[in-house]
């Protein structure tokens, strides 16, 4: 009698554990909207041979902005998506992209599509993982995984058939577009966007 209920309480131990384990890990979740509006990030992105830092803003729907500040190669370049069209400039002047940008704009690409896609929903919904909330997505160039902390804003974006990964750091909501053009002896350059949040606007 007494090996029976030793046994029975070790199942019951077991499946509490197992219980908690998957309302940690696993588990269906919902995080806060925040990409439908604008917002910019400190971004890392990694490839199988490139990695780059920066800092990627959105402003609408389709409309990015991409300006880099490492590697030294392409560190002041700023690339700008407008829908299927890309730019970039470098202190004010368009030129087309640099190859050393390229790996770069690719993964860019696929992330603010996967972005603006998940910024469609009312509620974003995917899986709990440890501290995040994995959502799961599928594009043209194949399957991704986009990371959003307990406060819904974006932590990771993973591509695991490109070996391609981009990292969110210091999220900031609510930026404006502001327009600039610098004007050099007949030469008039195109126009390049900032972006200012709300804490440098005061």
């Amino acid at each position: 009698m007494m090996k029976r209920m030793m046994t029975m309480l070790t199942l019951l131990a077991c499946m509490t554990a197992l219980a908690a384990c998957g309302e940690g890990s696993g588990a269906p979740a919902t995080a806060q909207q925040k990409l439908s509006g604008s917002f910019s990030s400190g971004v890392t992105l990694e490839t199988d041979d490139f990695t780059a830092e920066g800092i990627l803003t959105r402003y609408d729907a389709g409309i990015w902005s991409m300006y880099f500040d490492a590697p030294s190669e392409v560190a002041g370049v700023q690339l700008d998506f407008s829908g299927d069209e890309v730019t970039a400039s470098y202190k004010g002047l368009s030129f087309s992209v640099p190859q050393a940008a390229m790996p770069s704009k690719q993964l860019i690409l696929q992330c603010i599509q996967a972005l603006d896609e998940t910024a469609q929903n009312p509620d974003i919904t995917g899986t709990k993982k440890d501290d995040w909330i994995e959502v799961e997505g599928e594009l043209e160039a194949g399957d991704y995984i986009l990371c959003l902390d307990d406060a819904g804003s974006p932590a990771e974006f993973r591509m695991d058939n490109m070996g391609a990964c981009i990292s969110f750091h210091d999220f900031n909501a609510n930026v404006q577009m502001t327009t600039t053009t610098t004007t050099i002896p007949s030469l008039v350059v195109t126009t390049s966007d900032t972006a200012l949040t709300e804490t440098q606007q005061q």
